[in-house]
C-alpha cells in the first residue's frame, strides 16, 4: 500500500505553483518545491508540522468536521520565513482518507495570479503594442491552464489514487484494477502534458521569481555551459520579461545548435536601459542557419522599442546584445 507522501508527491511534485497537503490539525504533512520556494525555506520538508491555513481561511474546519465538497477559489495571505505577509490565491481540494480528513491547498500567488479583465494600454507604436498583448495573452493563458486545466487535473489524480488504495486488499476484478492503473497513469500523463504546454507559453518561474530566476533556470537546460550573470536584480513589466526569456532562449539555441559553442554567458545588466548580451566562442553566423532565429530575436527587441545588435569576432566567437528601453514599458 502506497503511503501518503508516496501519493502526494506523485502529483504535488509535477505541478508548478506551490501546493501542500495538510492533516486534520491544519499541519502541512507534504509539500512540493515550489511551496519551499515561495515561502523562503531551504527544502519542503522545513514547511512539514507547520500550520498549513493562510490567513482569512473561510471554512474553519477542525478535527471532526467535514470539509466542504467543493472548493473555489479565496484571497489571503501567508507568512514568509522572514516574516513578512505573501499575498495568495488558493484552491482547496479535501481529500478522505482512511485514518483522518485531509485537504490539500494549491496556492496562485500574488505576483503570478492572471489579470482577469485587465488589457495593456493601448499607447505606443502599434508593433509594441502588439507585443504587450502578446505577453498579456501568453500570461492569461498559461494562468488559466495552470489554475484550470492542472489542477482539475491534480483533484482527479489525487481521487485516483485514493480509489486505488482502498482497492488494495480488496477481492475486486483484477481487470477493474488494472483500468484504474491506466487511468492513473493517463492523467499523470496529461498533468505532465500540461505542465510542459503551460512552461513553453510562460515558465512558473519566470511568473514566480522574475527575470533573473528565469534565466538561471534556463541555463541549467542546455547540454554546455550557460554563465549567467549581472546585476539585475528587481522585477521588470511583465511583457519585458517574457519577451527577453524568449529572445534569451533564441539566441542560446542559435549558439548551441546553429554555430556549435561549447561556452556561453549571459549577462544582464539594469541602468537606464535594460541591456542583455549574450556571448558565445562558437562558428561565425551562416545566413541559412541563423536567418530564422535572428529574425526572431530581431521581432522580440522590436516590440520592446529597443536595438539588437549581432557581432562576431574571428576566432572570438558570437555575441547577440539587445538594449531595451525599460521605462517605456512601466505599468504593463
Amino acid at each position: 500500500m502506497t503511503s501518503v507522501a508516496d501519493d502526494l508527491g506523485s502529483i504535488l511534485d509535477v505541478i508548478q505553483q506551490p501546493a501542500w497537503a495538510v492533516d486534520s490539525d491544519h499541519r502541512v504533512s507534504y509539500a512540493n518545491t515550489p511551496a519551499a520556494e515561495f515561502m523562503g525555506y531551504e527544502r519542503p520538508s522545513d514547511l512539514l508540522g507547520t500550520d498549513g491555513r493562510p490567513v482569512e481561511h473561510t471554512y474553519g474546519w477542525v478535527r471532526g468536521h467535514a470539509i466542504p465538497e467543493q472548493a473555489p477559489s479565496h484571497h489571503g495571505t501567508l507568512t514568509h520565513a522572514d516574516g513578512s505577509l505573501l499575498p495568495v490565491e488558493w484552491s482547496l481540494v479535501p481529500l478522505i482518507r482512511p485514518g483522518g480528513v485531509a485537504a490539500v491547498y494549491i496556492f496562485r500567488t500574488g505576483a503570478g495570479a492572471p489579470a482577469v479583465g485587465r488589457e495593456p494600454k493601448e499607447a505606443g507604436p502599434p508593433r509594441t503594442v502588439a507585443g504587450r498583448l502578446e505577453a498579456d495573452r501568453h500570461r492569461r493563458v498559461a494562468g488559466s491552464l495552470q489554475h484550470g486545466a492542472q489542477e482539475r487535473l491534480a483533484s482527479a489524480l489525487l481521487g485516483l489514487n485514493l480509489a486505488r488504495e482502498h482497492l488494495d486488499g480488496e477481492r475486486v476484478p483484477s481487470s477493474a484494477a488494472e483500468l484504474l492503473d491506466g487511468a492513473i497513469q493517463d492523467a499523470q500523463q496529461a498533468l505532465s502534458h500540461v505542465r510542459d504546454v503551460t512552461a513553453e507559453l510562460y515558465p512558473g518561474v519566470l511568473r514566480l521569481g522574475g527575470l533573473p530566476a528565469a534565466l538561471t533556470a534556463l541555463a541549467a537546460q542546455w547540454p554546455v555551459p550557460v554563465g549567467v550573470s549581472g546585476n539585475l536584480r528587481e522585477r521588470l513589466p511583465h511583457a519585458v520579461e517574457m519577451h527577453v526569456y524568449f529572445l534569451v532562449r533564441e539566441a542560446l539555441g542559435r549558439a548551441v545548435h546553429g554555430a556549435r559553442a561549447s561556452r556561453v554567458h549571459v549577462v544582464t545588466e539594469l541602468d537606464l536601459d535594460l541591456v542583455v548580451t549574450v556571448a558565445d566562442d562558437g562558428t561565425a553566423p551562416g545566413e541559412a542557419l541563423d536567418s530564422a532565429p535572428l529574425a526572431a530575436m530581431a521581432d522580440r527587441v522590436a516590440v520592446l522599442e529597443g536595438a539588437l545588435s549581432v557581432r562576431h569576432a574571428s576566432g572570438g566567437g558570437t555575441t547577440v546584445c539587445a538594449v531595451i528601453p525599460v521605462e517605456r514599458h512601466s505599468g504593463y
